[in-house]
């Protein structure tokens, strides 16, 4: 099996790790400092995502996007395959109309800029600066990403209810931890790693990226008015194999008796627990190759556009049907599939195709009727032909003696 981290999937990781290289442009169009448009991004990334969470529990996920992914402001931004200087400058003409859809109302926009210039020490001006641009790359982001996955409203609504337990302090709690106790656990680690390896399969390279974001601040929920659930998801006790992986044969049980060692489920990570569904395997799949290209980085524009990433679909394996038991196959002998010649559409064809046949051969019929009595007429009056022939011979050209005495 292939293993994909489930933080792949997480908006916060995501935006976070895939705006790393704005920085230095950030800095530039705000006129800060690059350690104060390195605090400012990341808090300006952590309200940004607590502010599309509440717009999101308010609104619903179709509003999502066509109210947000679906403006102008973020349609034109998207025509842009490369960060510079005139992406940027395209993000700063449509960051005021974007933020204010995005913020319920003013007043919290700009209690968050208020609180992150007195962090960092920055003018207001500057902050709201940054704050609005990066707000609109992160919503195009977004978007880019929900349209490669092809999600949908209830999609939307799905993938943005399991954010909050990316956010829970537990989890930077439980990674905190770790790193404490790595020296004692790291044999352990490595021993567990190899069983794994040489048992199930090597996992993605996107399990152990190494990549870990700053810990949320469960202060931008309270400023803006966002309450996450009380209850959040639990790992499940057993391994995080989709029942109908277990059913065909693909668990961790009997994998060295499976040749089916391709599907590609969510490693499993601390305070975290994600559904093995399609749709979030090829959004965290889509997620990791997106990472992959450095779209964010400082380039020019290129002549053509990147492709769409591609999935290989045999990693997402749909549900395997119920297994058979007493009841299921009396109940399909009792009712036999519908025959062919009661399928309305091979009727309809076959009657075209009868129809087109009865057609040419009457008209055949008829051309040789026709012929028939041409051939009657000419055998019954044979002077007909002749005498038309003699009149076509006396026809001479005008410019020959005989045709001038004939005149």
């Amino acid at each position: 099996m292939n293993y994909i981290s489930p933080t792949r999937v997480s908006i916060y990781d995501f935006l976070t790790e895939d705006t790393l290289p704005l920085t230095v442009l950030l800095a530039d169009i705000a006129k800060l400092s690059l350690p104060q448009a390195q605090l400012a991004q990341s808090a300006s990334i952590q309200a940004i995502v607590s502010a599309l969470l509440a717009y999101q529990a308010r609104h619903g996920g179709t509003a999502v996007i066509k109210k947000l992914f679906s403006r102008n402001g973020i349609k034109e931004l998207r025509q842009y395959n490369s960060m510079n200087f005139v992406t940027i400058d395209a993000a700063f003409y449509h960051r005021q109309a974007v933020t204010e859809a995005l913020f319920a109302d003013s007043r919290s926009m700009s209690k968050v800029a208020e609180h992150i210039a007195s962090h960092i020490d920055a003018p207001l001006s500057r902050v709201y600066i940054l704050l609005t641009t990066l707000c609109v790359i992160c919503l195009r982001e977004l978007a880019i990403l929900t349209d490669y996955a092809q999600l949908d409203g209830d999609d939307v609504d799905n993938w943005l209810n399991l954010q909050p337990q990316f956010l829970h302090c537990s989890r930077f709690d439980a990674v905190s931890q770790k790193s404490s106790d790595s020296s004692k656990s790291e044999a352990l680690e490595s021993a567990v790693e190899m069983a794994e390896q040489s048992t199930i399969g090597s996992p993605l390279t996107s399990t152990n990226t190494g990549f870990q974001p700053p810990k949320f601040d469960p202060f931008w929920h309270r400023l803006l008015g966002y309450s996450p659930p009380a209850n959040l998801p639990t790992p499940a006790n057993e391994d995080e194999v989709p029942h109908y992986a277990k059913l065909i044969g693909r668990s961790s049980e009997n994998a060295s008796q499976s040749l089916h060692d391709e599907l590609l489920v969510f490693a499993p990570m601390t305070s975290i627990s994600l559904p093995h569904q399609r749709w979030l395997l090829q959004l965290a799949k889509i997620s990791d190759i997106y990472l992959s290209r450095h779209r964010l980085r400082i380039a020019s524009e290129p002549m053509t556009p990147p492709s769409r990433p591609l999935v290989n679909l045999g990693l997402l394996s749909n549900p395997a049907p119920a297994p058979t038991t007493a009841h299921n196959s009396a109940t399909s002998k009792d009712t036999p599939s519908t025959p062919l010649w009661r399928n309305p559409v091979i009727l309809l064809i076959i009657l075209v195709i009868g129809g087109l046949s009865i057609l040419a051969l009457l008209k055949y019929q008829s051309q040789q009727g026709q012929k028939v009595v041409v051939a009657a007429a000419q055998e019954s009056d044979p002077s007909t032909d002749l005498g038309q022939g003699a009149a076509n011979d006396i026809v001479l050209p005008a410019d020959t003696p005989q045709a001038a005495d004939v005149h």
